[in-house]
Parts: C-alpha cells; structure tokens; sequence
C-alpha cells in the first residue's frame, strides 16, 4: 500500500492543459492509472480514444465540456463521465475559471503517457456519422445507493452499467463514520476529496487530507476513519477482475 499525493505526480503532455500521472506503471502499477490535471479556460485535453482501456474522469473543481467532435456536453464538479473502450472523447474547458480533474483508466494506456493521443487538430479521431455515444455523465451523489456500508454510499461505475474494466464508489463518512477495507484481488485507488482521514494498517498510521491518495496492490487491507469536524468525501477506484 503506497501513500500518494495528486500534486506529487509526473508531468505529461496532451493538449494544452497541465497533466500529472499519479499512479502509473513507471511506480509498480499494472491493472490501474491515475491521472491529476488542471485546465485553464481555454485549454483542451485533446480528443483520442484508448483501444479497449476504460476511463472514468472526476471534476473536482470548475467545469469543463465533453467533447466528441463538434458535440461539446457540459459537465461540472461532483460529476463523473465514463468513457468505454474505443469511444472518442476529449475535454475542453469552456468556462472562465480553471477546471481540476482526475481521471482513472485500466487497463493502462501506455501510449497516453508516451504523447502518442497528443494529435494535431487534423489527425485527431472523429465519432463515425449516426454514432450513438455510449459515454455516461452521473452526478456521484446521485448514484445508486449501495445498501449495508457506512455513510453516503454510492455506486457510479459499476459491471451493471455496462463497465468490463474498472468500477467507482463515491463515499461520503459523517462524523465518527468508518470502514474497513478487506483484500481485494485487484488494484485499488481511493481520493480523498475532502475532509480528513485516518488511515491504519498492520505496519503504519497516516492522517490523510484533500488530494492525498491510498494506492493498494491486492491483498492489501486498512480501517479508515473520520476525523475533525467535516465529512470525508472520497472516490474509490478499482480493476475488475
């Protein structure tokens, strides 16, 4: 289990917005990315598609416009967008304030990181005439409830909608609320997004915050808690099996 911080990532280039990789193979990571970045109004996350990898994209802060040729959806923060293998997609910040986002994929996309989806205007990918997009925009509270866990609960990204790669819970912990998290057989990433956490496993303890971020091999486990006075709101990523 490794503990991580979205400012601490590696930069990379794709359009015109700064792009970190967080959790990445460089670090160990096989089944599962992680990916920070901040747009400015203006600046695009140029259109592409991933082959068969998944991708899910959180906004944490502003908003940008999904884009999939000339069709611009807007989107806001709170909201996350799942992009199915081969669909194409890019974001484009038509706001007047700077957009912050994550983004996870699984399973990774080499080639992301490489400058390979990094294309000029005329070379980028275009939806096929009489394509019906398959993207899906959920705002994370609104998700459906999963039933018996702690707190606010719900599930974004899921097998039951359609994803074959990853899935996303958002969760949302009260004062004093907690859980523990069993072994999982995959890769796993949580976000905190807000409020403060702590954190213990059989070796060591940590106080987490905004940004910081739990990544675990499987078989790793850990209990979690609230602490302070605000809720703790985090996203929690995962590879399917």
């Amino acid at each position: 289990m490794q503990i991580l911080n979205l400012e601490n990532g590696l930069w990379f280039q794709m359009g015109k917005g700064q792009n970190w990789r967080v959790v990445h193979p460089d670090m160990g990571a096989k089944q599962l990315t992680l990916n920070y970045s901040r747009h400015a109004p203006g600046h695009e996350f140029t259109q592409h598609t991933h082959g068969e990898t998944e991708d899910v994209f959180v906004i944490l802060a502003g908003g940008v416009s999904v884009r999939q040729g000339e069709v611009y959806t807007p989107i806001t923060t709170g909201d996350a967008v799942f992009i199915p293998s081969g669909e194409v997609h890019g974001t484009v910040n038509t706001t007047d304030s700077e957009a912050r986002l994550i983004s996870f994929q699984s399973p990774p996309d080499i080639a992301l990181y490489r400058g390979e989806r990094d294309l000029s205007s005329k070379a980028t990918p275009k939806p096929q005439t009489g394509h019906r997009s398959a993207v899906q925009i959920t705002a994370m509270v609104k998700g459906g409830p999963v039933f018996g866990n702690p707190g606010d609960w719900r599930s974004v990204v899921s097998a039951d909608r359609g994803a074959k790669h990853l899935a996303l819970d958002y969760i949302k912990l009260g004062v004093g609320e907690g859980f523990g998290h069993e072994p999982g057989q995959t890769e796993e990433i949580y976000v905190v997004l807000n409020g403060k956490a702590e954190v213990g496993s059989d070796y060591s303890e940590w106080d987490l915050e905004v940004s910081d971020v739990i990544f675990m091999d499987p078989g790793d486990e850990f209990s979690l808690s609230q602490i302070g006075l605000d809720p703790v709101v985090m996203v929690h990523c995962w590879a399917q099996a």
